[in-house]
């Protein structure tokens, strides 16, 4: 049987909240509408986030840049006000994407995407340079200089990926947005945070520092992109990704991440992570992914400075508007409100305490605060999907009933002797938290009733019990739990 042992006097220290340091959504003009919005407001109450990044601040929606007959620009921030005051209100702090070019701005009319994001180099170096002063100047005035110390500017977004990059092929290009965007920050602050490359995958990491180091640029921080997924770039929804071993993630970043940040000092910051890189992959969507997600958040630990999950809502239009309710988005929530099993992974580990105590098991947090103890424990079968040549569509597209596994077994020590404690668990697995499995039991396709999205929701909602045990006489408190295959638990003990 498995056993799960803590002391509550033996304390590790501060448990390290990288995970919920940040959180991905798709496009600026996205977080502005209204559902969104609702969402990221629950998400901040229940499983809150200090930070927020998106792409398409500077894409013509947001209408921050135009150019008169003359050719003379002007910007406007009108939009970029309202939705920055909305991320305030949440009480989040965006990580800015300074991104991609407008059209006004740009050498090429090349884009990405169904909202068609501009990827070009700038026709005029300078014109760059100024929209990217004038945008940090503008919410210098509007939020003053303490709280604009402490939001990130990133530049660009995966300038190593050809869908991201006309000049993708030649990273002295990069360096030249680089350069004029971080030089173009610290002329209004020089506190101010600016960093990069925010390549896909851990690359260019080394040469930004050294390019930085010998012509005295600035550089604060790294930003990169990881995805457990193999297969190719996936901008229509059609290709065939499959799951990496469940190692893949954890070894890359401890490998690649690690050792810049000893090595140069600089926080890195994955600015984009998930299980998949593709908005259609049935992965996002299952029970599955809350043991994933918490095995890699708990073997990552001390590789990074900020995990920020891509992303929080699946009103998500790289692809196209999303046609169904459940299509395999990346988001935390459905385009209808129902949280997804990732969602809880999030929001069992926002219940933790602070301080983390001493805990052998690899697949738990054991925490402690003033109300009492708090414990994550989660198991995951690795299915060897790329392994195996099935790819994430066919195995996650359909309905994976669950194996029961022996019960796992909590052994709390230092606890009051002959004390009775109270014992609440939730629960994610199949069909516990998990409203995917029940869509497909209702054949899938649209929901046409409010009555429907409604159940779903219930079905939703983690498996709940709550029951009482006794301290034994030296103080320890056992008791066990139900367990099956792919399952997270968040327990909840407090002394009556």
């Amino acid at each position: 049987m498995r056993t799960i042992r803590a002391n509550i006097n033996h304390e590790k220290g501060r448990l390290d909240r990288y995970f919920a340091r940040c959180v991905g959504a798709g496009r600026a003009g996205e977080v502005m509408r209204h559902v969104p919005a609702m969402q990221l407001q629950q998400m901040q109450e229940e499983c809150a986030f200090e930070y927020i990044r998106f792409h398409g601040l500077f894409h013509e929606e947001m209408n921050i840049v135009t150019r008169d007959e003359a050719g003379k620009l002007h910007f406007c921030f009108n939009y970029i006000d309202l939705l920055f005051d909305q991320l305030q209100d949440a009480h989040i702090r965006p990580v800015v994407e300074l991104g991609l070019m407008p059209m006004c701005m740009a050498e090429k009319d090349t884009t990405v995407f169904w909202w068609k994001m501009g990827v070009s180099m700038p026709k005029v170096m300078e014109e760059w340079s100024a929209l990217v002063e004038a945008l940090v100047r503008h919410v210098t005035d509007r939020y003053g200089e303490d709280e604009i110390k402490q939001w990130y500017f990133e530049v660009w977004n995966e300038p190593n990926h050809p869908s991201f990059f006309t000049e993708y092929k030649d990273i002295n290009a990069y360096f030249a947005l680089y350069d004029a965007a971080a030089f173009a920050v610290k002329k209004v602050c020089p506190d101010y945070r600016v960093g990069g490359p925010a390549t896909a995958g851990v690359v260019w990491l080394d040469e930004l520092y050294e390019h930085c180091t010998e012509n005295n640029v600035p550089l604060d921080f790294f930003t990169c992109h990881s995805y457990n997924a193999k297969g190719a770039f996936d901008p229509d929804g059609t290709a065939a990704l499959a799951l990496a071993p469940i190692h893949h993630m954890n070894t890359i970043l401890r490998e690649r991440c690690l050792p810049v940040k000893e090595r140069t000092g600089l926080p890195v910051l994955l600015t984009e992570w998930s299980s998949s890189y593709s908005s259609r992959d049935p992965i996002h969507d299952s029970y599955f992914s809350a043991p994933f997600m918490l095995y890699c958040i708990k073997n990552c630990e001390g590789a990074l400075d900020a995990f920020s999950y891509w992303t929080y809502t699946d009103i998500f239009e790289e692809v196209t508007p999303p046609t169904e309710p459940f299509h395999g988005g990346f988001g935390l929530f459905t385009v209808d409100s129902i949280p997804k099993p990732a969602y809880h992974a999030y929001a069992f580990l926002h219940r933790l305490g602070d301080t983390e105590l001493v805990c052998d098991d690899a697949n738990a947090y054991v925490c402690k605060d003033k109300n009492g103890v708090q414990i994550v424990l989660w198991n995951i079968t690795d299915p060897n999907l790329f392994k195996r040549g099935i790819c994430n569509r066919i195995h996650f597209g359909r309905q994976l009933p669950a194996q029961t596994l022996e019960n796992t077994a909590i052994e709390l020590q230092g606890m009051k002797p002959g004390q009775m404690y109270t014992i609440e668990t939730d629960t994610v697995g199949y069909e516990k938290g998990d409203a995917y499995s029940a869509y497909l039991k209702m054949g899938g396709g649209m929901l046409k009733t409010r009555t429907q999205v409604q159940y779903l929701r219930e079905k939703a909602k983690p498996a709940h019990a709550v029951y009482e045990a006794r301290a034994d006489e030296n103080g320890v408190l056992y008791f066990t739990l139900p367990t099956w295959e792919n399952q997270a638990d968040c327990v909840q003990v407090r002394p009556l």
